[in-house]
């Protein structure tokens, strides 16, 4: 989830907390956790001193793309149980959910 917010020419950590619906404080642990292990690198942003860009790195890239293929793999599989469309109905009815329960929260 992290990952894919992650744009190529790169990601403050406030937008990433945003796009995530995590707090600034939890995304700088996930940033720093996630530098740790080699999967992203950041750089100091050039307009804003006091916050860092984040990008993806060669392993980075590569862990996304595994989860995607794992993702699809999943979803396949899923399609095939139940059918693409009661997927899609599942997949629809956990959106509103999330989004319902997200403004419960705020």
């Amino acid at each position: 989830m992290f990952l894919s917010n992650i744009e190529e020419q790169g990601t403050t950590n406030n937008e990433l907390a945003k796009r995530a619906c995590v707090t600034k404080q939890m995304m700088s642990k996930i940033v720093g956790l996630l530098e740790e292990e080699g999967y992203i690198y950041t750089q100091k942003n050039p307009s804003d001193s006091r916050s860092s860009i984040i990008f993806l790195n060669a392993r980075g890239k590569e862990l996304f793309v595994a989860l995607e293929g794992c993702m699809q793999e999943a979803r396949t599989k899923f399609d095939s149980i139940v059918g693409h469309d009661r997927m899609e109905q599942v997949i629809e009815t956990m959106y509103t959910l999330v989004t319902e329960l997200e403004k419960t929260d705020q």
